[in-house]
């Protein structure tokens, strides 16, 4: 029985190791066995230190809602120093009001058919009988935010090297990694600070030749550099750069990616996908008027979450429906469990786009979280939103594609896929 005011339980384990073999092994099968065991609240022990897990929307509410409380840990310094998406607190209340209008929904509703002339000129030379969609849309994904959001360019043979290089940031993530100590040394930690060097580097070159008059993010991080009452200095300024070449394409890649193979699989939505394209108008990136796009987008964004899980920090005691969680703990937010939960979803592992028809994102609350929710919600959500249905428009008005199965997930920061996302191509 559980006494009102403790500590989550815990699942059974082994000694001293704790459930990090078990975790490091299965995440999503561990939460998920874990959860329908022991309960929404649980602590799971990886070598003598306690995550707390999440996974029931009342609860993810609870912590989403309060960042005074509940901020981001210190990993995110570790992979992205002081960027807006790793800081809490007054600095990143700074950060986001003076990054905010780079991401308003109007500005990006603009930029749409830029979006998908951008895609139609990365996959024009799409040959052969197949594509790997996983590697194809991280270029198409890096090149859209440059254009639209950063203010450069970059020649497609650099947009490919620096993709690569900024994946392998969700390395220091990785459970295998993860669940040890900090100080063990290993082949994805190694991965990791090599590409963050990559990526860092390219930041600053970006910075270096900025044109202050231009417009994107890069000309108005300069411009706050160089400003003299702004509190932006050097290297957070560089920060910025650094976690917007990440988080402004890796999600969207692998929403696109997932997308574009589950219309492929399913010949129902292929059908009903090709037929509301035949409505849009030629040259349009087709983001309006397209219902049964929003419903495709919104169901690969439940099924293939890019970010799995939001990891938290308790910074004071807390209570989590009946528990305590003292300050100073760590919090795992299991987003792949929520959007792939029963109770909140019916047939949770089969893609249907029109488990939306009739129902708002907004009606299923935290049930369904795939940019995070309350005050630190995604600032790039409604850039991804646009462009994951900019490209979707590109790639069906130029090819027919055909796959099968699911792709299987190996969860690193980023639900990254396990093996290489292929389909057939045929040129329409």
């Amino acid at each position: 029985m559980t006494t009102r005011g403790s500590l989550p339980p815990t699942p059974p384990g082994v000694p001293v190791v704790g459930h990090a073999p078990a975790f490091a092994r299965d995440p999503f099968g561990f939460v998920r066995r874990s959860v329908n065991g022991t309960g929404d609240v649980f602590r799971m022990r990886l070598f003598g230190r306690d995550v707390h897990v999440v996974a029931h929307p009342t609860h993810v509410r609870t912590i989403l809602r309060r960042p005074d409380a509940f901020r981001k840990p210190d990993d995110f310094r570790v992979a992205f120093g002081e960027a807006v998406l790793s800081v809490h607190g007054e600095q990143w209340r700074r950060q986001r009001e003076a990054m905010g209008d780079i991401f308003g929904p109007n500005r990006i509703t603009a930029h749409a058919d830029r979006m998908a002339e951008v895609a139609a000129e990365r996959i024009a030379d799409w040959s052969g009988d197949t594509v790997r969609l996983d590697t194809a849309m991280r270029g198409v994904a890096l090149d859209n935010p440059f254009e639209v959001v950063l203010g450069a360019s970059l020649d497609p043979a650099e947009i490919d090297e620096l993709a690569e290089a900024a994946a392998s940031l969700n390395l220091y993530f990785k459970p295998t990694t993860w669940a040890l100590p900090d100080w063990v040394p290993t082949p994805a930690r190694r991965d990791f600070r090599r590409g963050k060097a990559t990526v860092r580097n390219q930041a600053r070159r970006l910075l270096d030749g900025a044109d202050v008059d231009g417009d994107g993010l890069i000309p108005a991080l300069a411009t706050l550099e160089s400003a003299p009452d702004s509190e932006f200095d050097r290297e957070e300024v560089l920060d910025q750069v650094v976690g917007m070449l990440f988080a402004g394409h890796e999600t969207t890649a692998l929403a696109m990616t997932y997308g574009l193979h589950q219309i492929a699989a399913h010949d129902d939505v292929t059908e009903r996908f090709d037929d509301e394209l035949d409505g849009i108008e030629a040259g349009t990136a087709g983001v309006e008027g397209t219902p049964y796009l929003d419903r495709v987008v919104n169901e690969t964004l439940r099924l293939y979450p890019p970010v799995h899980a939001l990891p938290r920090i308790t910074d004071e005691r807390v209570e989590i429906g009946e528990y305590v969680i003292p300050a100073g703990e760590q919090l795992l937010v299991s987003i792949w469990n929520l959007h792939h939960d029963p109770r909140f979803y019916d047939d949770p592992w089969a893609f249907d786009p029109d488990r939306w028809l009739g129902a708002s994102p907004e009606e299923y609350g935290h049930a369904f979280i795939p940019f995070g929710a309350g005050p630190r919600v995604c600032l790039g959500r409604h850039f991804s939103r646009t462009e994951m249905k900019a490209v979707f428009t590109a790639v069906g008005r130029r090819y027919r594609i055909d796959a099968e199965g699911s792709p299987a997930i190996d969860p690193q920061m980023t639900s990254q896929p396990a093996a290489p996302v292929t389909v057939s191509l045929q040129r329409r």
